[in-house]
């Protein structure tokens, strides 16, 4: 996880303006444009081998999208709808990556969603990669008994040893969270919250230029 200067909410509010330009933008070069410089905001936080990582998940369904656009519409609707998934899934990456769930956390209580929601939704990012591991794993060891789930269509046949036994181990993990939290009094209304975090100038003045600029940008979007 990478740090950030920004408070979570800060973040928030740019990467959701910069997710309605992106579905307000209807031109490919644009989409290109907004792609390239995302890519450059990932340089300077050595996020690049990350990225090329969550591109591996990403690039079918991108490629799903610019197949059906394509054959639903024309070649540059296509590359628009591929590059406007490309780069929506790089902005929110670009959020989560910079955001600690804990942090992500703190800020949707500050504005006015209820802990429990708050709670449920960062819990479920922290053990995704706990799920991987495992589903790791366990592909690891039906794989040592001669069953094949290295890829391709025959995998398909062969799934539910895979997904039988992380099913299992995900009931498992959900049914000792929630033990752990009822130990713990989740939902008390004598729960602390933790130290409280304001906006800084740096905050406001990113928010406002952000917010300005998502408002410029629509104003001339659509006049």
């Amino acid at each position: 996880m990478k740090p950030s200067l920004l408070d979570p909410r800060a973040k928030l509010i740019l990467a959701v303006s910069a997710a309605v330009a992106l579905v307000s933008v209807d031109q490919w070069p644009a989409q290109l444009g907004a792609a390239g410089l995302l890519w450059a905001v990932a340089l300077p936080l050595r996020l690049v081998r990350p990225w090329l990582t969550f591109f591996k998940g990403l690039g079918p369904a991108v490629a799903g999208f610019f197949f059906i656009a394509w054959l639903a519409f024309d070649l540059p609707m296509a590359l628009t709808a591929g590059l406007r998934l490309l780069a929506l899934g790089t902005v929110f990456f670009l959020f989560f990556q910079t955001t600690p769930p804990t942090d992500l956390s703190n800020a949707l209580v500050k504005m006015g969603l209820p802990y429990a929601f708050s709670f449920v939704l960062t819990v479920s990012m922290e053990f995704i990669p706990v799920l991987t591991r495992r589903a790791a794993n366990i592909r690891d060891a039906q794989r040592a008994r001669g069953i094949p789930l290295q890829g391709g269509l025959r995998t398909l046949r062969h799934l539910p040893a895979l997904l039988g036994p992380l099913l299992i181990q995900s009931f498992k993990l959900a049914d000792e969270m929630a033990e752990a939290l009822e130990a713990r009094g989740f939902g008390s209304n004598r729960r602390r919250t933790g130290r409280p975090d304001h906006f800084r100038f740096l905050d406001c003045l990113t928010t406002a230029a952000g917010l300005g600029a998502l408002w410029l940008f629509l104003w001339f979007r659509f006049h």
